[in-house]
C-alpha cells in the first residue's frame, strides 16, 4: 500500500530525519510544516493516510489538532511525537485515539515498524470490509459508505478511491430522497422492487437511509442527469404502486459537479421531500429567491421585479457584470449609475407619480469611487422602492408563451432540455424551472413528457409507423421507457391505443 503521511514538527531537524525515514521505506511523503496553524489546511487539502505531529507545537499544538483533523478526516492514523514523558500527555493521546506515542529522540526503527504495522492495520481494514462484500453484506457496506459520503464525512479522494466497486466517477450528480409508504414489514418487500427496479441502471447508486431511499444517480450533463431524475421518480412511484400499493413522495436535490458536493445535493433533496408533493425538485420550492438577478434579461425587466429588499443582490449582479478595468473608469461608472437610477426614476412615475430624475452633479459627485457609485445608488434605488406603489405578482406570460411554442415546435429533439429552453427566452435554468412551475401548474419534464405523448397519439392515429419509430419521432430514444411514459399518461399500451382509434 503507497500509504501518504504528512509531518507536523516545529524543528526542522526533526522533519529532515522522519522524511529520509519515510522514503526510504517505501512510503508516499505527502508534506509537511512546523506548526499545527500551518498544518491544518495542508492536510485538509492532501488528505493523508497518517499524520505524524509533536505534541507541543508553536500557534496550534499537537493534541488541538489532532482534534481537528478527527473530527475533518476521521480516517486519517495519527502518532503523537512528544520530549516529555508525561502522564498527560498520554492520557490525552489515548482520548483521541491515537495510533502510536513515540518519545523523543525518536528513533528510526521503532518509527518504521510502527509505520509497517499502521499500514497493515489499514491493508487488513480494507481486506476486511471486502470479504463482508463477498459474504453477502455488500449492500450494507455500500449503504454505510454512501452515507458517510453525503454526510460530508468522506473526503473525494477516498470516495474516489475506495468506492467498494460503485463506480462513482462522473461530471455531474444529483441526490433524490424518497419517501415510501408502509411499515417495518415491507421494507423487504420494497427493498425487492428497487432491487428489480434499477438492478441494470449502472447510472443510478442506491441505499437506504432508516425508512428512507436515497438515489445518486450521475451523467455527463447536468439536464441530461436533473430529467433522469424526474423520470426515475415517475418511474420509482409506478413500481411502488403497481407492485405493493405503496405511495411515494420523492425530493429531488441540485446538480452538483463534484462528489464533495453530493452534501448539498442531499441537503435540498430533504428539503424538496419534506414539500407538499408528489415529485417535488428543490429548484420548484417557493423558498427560493423569487427572481434571479443574475438572468440574461433586460435592467428594466430586473427593477421591475425588484423590492427594496432585493437592492443588494440587484447591484451586486448590475455591477458584477462588468470588467473589474471598466467599472474603474469614472465615465463607465457615471454611464452605469445614470442608466440604472434613470431607469428606475421613469418606472417609478410609471406608477402615477412624476418622477424627480437624479442631479448629475451629485452623482458626478458620488461616483467620484466605486464604493461611492455603488452607495449612491443603493440608497437611491432602495428609496425609489419603498416609494413605489403596491405592484401585484408580476406575471411571465410572455415567457411562457415562448418557451410553450419552441417546446412545440423542438419536442422531436431528444436533446431538448430545461437549459436549451431557458436560454431561448433568457432566463437562468433555475429561475425558468421556478417560474414555469408557477406560471403552468407542472414542470418543464411534466410539460415536455405531455407534449410529446400527445404527439404520439396523434401519430398512433393517422399512420401506421412502428411503436419505436414513433417513439423515436417524439423524442425517446428508448421505446420502452417511451411505452411506460405512453400508459402512464393515457392507460393504454401504444398498440392498444391504436387499436381503439381505428375501432372507435
Amino acid at each position: 500500500m503507497n500509504m501518504r503521511i504528512f509531518i507536523a514538527d516545529d524543528e526542522e531537524i526533526i522533519r529532515d530525519g522522519i522524511r529520509r525515514c519515510i522514503e526510504n521505506e517505501g512510503f508516499a511523503f505527502a508534506g509537511e510544516a512546523p506548526d499545527g496553524e500551518m498544518a491544518l489546511p495542508m492536510l485538509l487539502e492532501m488528505k493523508p493516510d497518517v499524520l505524524i505531529t509533536d505534541v507541543r507545537m508553536p500557534f496550534l499544538d499537537g493534541l488541538e489538532l489532532a482534534r481537528a483533523v478527527r473530527r475533518a478526516l476521521p480516517w486519517t492514523r495519527i502518532v503523537f511525537l512528544s520530549g516529555h514523558d508525561e502522564f498527560e500527555y498520554a492520557q490525552k493521546a489515548v482520548s483521541l485515539r491515537a495510533d502510536a506515542y513515540l518519545l523523543k529522540p525518536v528513533d528510526s526503527a521503532r518509527l518504521v515498524h510502527t509505520l509497517h504495522e499502521i499500514a497493515a492495520r489499514i491493508e487488513q481494514e480494507r481486506q476486511s470490509y471486502l470479504r463482508a462484500a463477498d459474504r453477502g453484506e455488500q449492500d450494507i457496506l455500500h449503504g454505510y459508505f454512501l452515507n458517510e459520503l453525503l454526510s460530508g464525512r468522506v473526503s473525494t479522494a477516498t470516495a474516489m478511491e475506495q468506492d467498494w466497486g460503485l463506480k462513482l466517477a462522473a461530471r455531474r450528480y444529483i441526490v433524490c430522497q424518497c419517501k415510501i409508504g408502509g411499515t417495518a414489514e415491507t421494507l423487504g418487500q420494497v427493498r425487492a422492487v428497487v432491487t428489480r427496479a434499477f438492478e441494470e441502471r449502472t447510472e443510478i447508486v442506491w441505499f437506504f437511509r432508516g425508512s428512507r431511499l436515497v438515489l445518486l444517480l450521475k451523467g455527463e450533463d447536468g439536464d441530461e442527469v436533473r430529467e433522469r431524475a424526474y423520470e426515475t421518480a415517475q418511474a420509482l412511484r409506478h413500481e411502488m404502486d403497481a407492485f405493493l400499493g405503496l405511495t411515494v413522495r420523492v425530493g429531488i436535490g441540485t446538480v452538483v459537479e463534484r462528489l464533495g458536493a453530493l452534501p448539498e445535493s442531499y441537503r435540498c433533496a430533504r428539503e424538496a421531500e419534506a414539500a407538499s408533493g408528489a415529485i417535488v425538485g428543490y429548484a420548484d420550492l417557493p423558498a427560493q429567491p423569487r427572481f434571479d438577478f443574475t438572468a440574461n434579461v433586460s435592467l428594466e425587466e430586473k427593477l421591475r421585479h425588484a423590492t427594496a429588499e432585493d437592492v443588494p443582490r440587484l447591484l451586486a449582479a448590475y455591477f458584477g457584470s462588468a470588467e473589474e478595468d471598466d467599472v474603474k473608469s469614472v465615465l463607465y461608472r457615471n454611464y452605469l449609475l445614470m442608466d440604472l437610477l434613470v431607469t428606475a426614476a421613469r418606472m417609478h412615475g410609471e406608477g402615477g407619480e412624476t418622477p424627480r430624475p437624479p442631479d448629475p452633479q451629485e452623482v458626478l459627485r458620488r461616483a467620484a469611487t466605486l464604493e461611492g457609485t455603488k452607495q449612491c445608488a443603493a440608497e437611491t434605488l432602495t428609496a425609489l422602492l419603498r416609494s413605489a406603489p403596491q405592484r401585484e405578482n408580476v406575471r411571465y406570460g410572455a415567457e411562457i408563451r415562448r418557451a410553450k411554442r419552441f417546446i412545440q415546435e423542438n419536442y422531436a429533439d431528444g436533446g431538448l432540455s430545461l437549459h436549451t429552453v431557458a436560454a431561448e427566452v433568457g432566463f437562468s435554468p433555475n429561475h425558468f424551472s421556478t417560474v414555469f412551475s408557477q406560471e403552468t401548474g407542472e414542470t418543464f419534464v411534466e410539460c415536455l413528457t405531455r407534449v410529446r405523448i400527445e404527439a404520439a397519439c396523434r401519430a398512433l392515429r393517422e399512420g401506421d409507423a412502428r411503436m419505436s419509430d414513433v417513439a423515436f419521432a417524439v423524442g425517446y430514444h428508448e421505446p420502452h421507457y417511451f411505452s411506460y411514459l405512453f400508459k402512464k399518461i393515457t392507460g393504454m399500451t401504444p398498440s392498444d391505443y391504436r387499436r381503439s382509434a381505428r375501432e372507435g
